[in-house]
Formats: structure tokens, sequence, C-alpha cells
């Protein structure tokens, strides 16, 4: 399968157009540095390392492969031990998109994991509120003894049976007055 495209440097397919420039104009500075050094002078050797390393010229795979082989050569062949590592910056995990100032990338990115801890807190609050709802009408339902509700029931029930009482009551002083009169 032939690779092709605007993505493809020197071997390495890259993420982005943009990092794939990054990576064309670290080989152009590899290539110039290549063609313009004494590979046998080790004092100069080392001294342009030691530059490239603290600077951070290079950061995409092939310049981190190029200072990876010169420190390899100026170790095995110049015999000079006392060199810095090579640095790598992780890609992954602090590349914002393409078009996006990294500062503000890292912000939203905060920004959008507040909100999601605020949704989960509004959640929870939320379904606990609706138990509670949920919770009281089942008592209500369920509950026959209630004051509000069968209040207005307990009232007219308890006055239909004094009424009740009070006619049953009428009727007999009703009963004996007559009687009363009539034994006079």
């Amino acid at each position: 399968m032939a690779y092709k495209g605007n993505n493809i440097v020197d071997g390495y397919i890259f993420k982005s157009i943009k990092e794939a420039e990054r990576a064309r104009k670290e080989l152009d500075s590899i290539n110039k540095i290549k063609s313009e050094i004494d590979i046998n002078n080790g004092d100069k050797m080392e001294q342009l390392y030691t530059k490239l390393v603290d600077k951070r010229c290079y950061v995409t795979p092939i310049g981190i492969n190029f200072l990876h082989e010169m420190r390899e050569y100026i170790i095995n062949e110049l015999c000079i031990y006392d060199l810095p590592p090579v640095p790598v910056t992780s890609l992954v995990k602090t590349q914002a998109p393409d078009g996006v100032d990294l500062n503000k990338f890292e912000k939203l990115k905060e920004e959008l994991d507040k909100e999601r801890t605020l949704r989960k807190k509004i959640t929870i609050f939320l379904v606990a509120f609706l138990a509670i709802i949920i919770g009281m009408f089942f008592i209500i339902v369920t509950n026959d003894n209630l004051g509000y509700f069968n209040a207005e029931e307990k009232v007219l029930d308890k006055y239909s049976a004094w009424q009740e009482r009070l006619e049953s009551w009428e009727d007999e002083l009703n009963e004996r007055e007559e009687i009363l009169n009539n034994m006079e």
C-alpha cells in the first residue's frame, strides 16, 4: 500500500498538517547541521548536542531520533559519556486541536470537568428529591389517618352522628311532653 499525503515526512505519518510542517522544519535543520558540523571534533559535537537538548529544539520523532543518534555517536565514537538524556515530550496529552491555543484548550478542559462534576451533583440531588416526592405520595395514598385530607369527611361523619342523637333525644322529649300534657 503506497502512502502519500501532506502529513508524511521522512517515513513518519503525522496527525495533522501543522505537525508535519514542524517535522519538515526540523528535518531541514537536521540536514543543515549534518552538512556543516565536523563529526570528528568531539567538543563541538558535545556543545551542539547539549545546546539542542537544553533548548528543546526538536520535539517530533524525526528530531528526537536525530538527537538520539547524535548522542549514541558521541558516546560510542568520541567516548564522551557525560551527556544529558534526550528529552521526549508527550504529544498526546498536551496537544490541542489544530488552531487552538494550548492554554485556552487546557482552561476549556478544566471548565468542562467542572461542569461534568456539577451535572453529576445536580443529577444526584434531583434523583433524591424525586424519591422523596414519590415517598410522600405513597404515604398519602396508603395512610387513612391523615388529618388534612380526611378531615372534612370525619367532621361530617361526627356531625351527622350528633344530629341523629339530638333528633332522637328531641323525639323522646316531645313524647314525654305530650304524655305530661295529656296527664294534666
